[in-house]
């Protein structure tokens, strides 16, 4: 079971809350994907919706019958370009138009034509309690999130652009910063920032996913400070050991000329030392020094060592 799978599954076995945030969340389950069949009269007589997932396709029967007392038809449809791919097709039949009315996407249309809505009823997005339901829904119905563990981003596709605009503006308000592209033939919102798509999990009440992305992005982050410090680290003693190795070559260039015996007695115990010690570092070398001097008179010794080298 995919990530995307998972999480839908785990919202699908949350109780149901207040009647109010049980029909907010059915209006986005329906109004993005639903199709409704009417008469010669354009009245609807029939709404029948899709889904991948048999957790959704038993949501939306429970939450049909709890708000209307109609009890659907499920039909398990298989795709025969694809093996083993089942698709669950919920039919609701009855007072269709109490149904669509109460969950305010009632809208004249053609005869079997998608049934679409072009901004989510105020309705629900004018309190909050019922649009995050309503948000749910439409997750469950035509959203996807991405495992964390390869990357960030969660979509929700549809055919109405307006639509999913609406949508981007409610979500805007959640600081949920989204994108709208145009894929094929499905408008597509989306956010591929982690905090994003932590802010989505959290609003919708997906809580268990939103624990799985932050703990995650956490060791990420960690994973990230450590390697950076690793690099910062090998930098360094990179940086260092070039600057050894020059050192080194400075004295055995001296060694080879005039000879060490002509320094300076304080250049020539700090030569030695550098000869006698290769890995050490500068603090060392001053420490080892008699008397001990600071890594400022080591840095000036071995400038002078280096131009003494140059000129020779």
């Amino acid at each position: 079971m995919s990530f995307s799978q998972q999480v839908k599954k785990d919202l699908c076995a949350q109780p149901f809350e207040a009647d109010g945030c049980v029909r907010a969340e059915l209006s986005g389950l329906l109004a993005p994907v639903a199709v409704v069949a009417v008469d010669a009269a354009l009245v609807p007589q029939v709404i029948s919706v899709q889904t991948e997932n048999p957790a959704v396709a038993g949501r939306i029967f429970r939450m049909v019958k709890l708000l209307y007392g109609i009890i659907p038809s499920v039909k398990i449809l298989k795709r025969k370009q694809f093996k083993n791919h089942r698709l669950y097709e919920v039919t609701i039949m009855g007072d269709v138009v109490r149904v669509l009315k109460d969950l305010r996407i009632l809208r004249h249309n053609a005869k079997h034509q998608n049934f679409y809505v072009n901004e989510i009823p105020p309705f629900f997005s004018s309190k909050q309690r019922f649009i995050k339901s309503y948000i749910r829904g439409v997750f469950l119905c035509c959203g996807s999130v991405s495992d964390p563990e390869k990357g960030y981003r969660l979509e929700l596709a549809g055919k109405q652009k307006d639509y999913l605009k609406s949508l981007a503006q409610i979500l805007s308000h959640y600081e949920i910063k989204t994108n709208l592209i145009t894929r094929k033939a499905s408008e597509v919102l989306y956010a591929k920032e982690a905090e994003s798509v932590s802010g989505f999990l959290g609003l919708i009440g997906a809580h268990k996913a939103l624990l799985d992305v932050e703990s995650i992005r956490v060791m990420k982050e960690v994973r990230s400070d450590v390697n950076r410090k690793v690099n910062c680290d090998v930098a360094n003693l990179n940086k260092v050991s070039a600057a050894a190795e020059k050192q080194l070559a400075d004295i055995q260039a001296i060694a080879d000329g005039p000879g060490l015996e002509s320094l300076s007695p304080s250049l020539q115990a700090l030569a030695t030392l550098r000869l006698e010690n290769p890995d050490a570092s500068i603090k060392e070398l001053g420490e080892m020094m008699v008397p001990p001097i600071g890594k400022s008179g080591v840095y000036h010794r071995l400038s002078k060592l280096a131009k003494i080298a140059a000129e020779r």
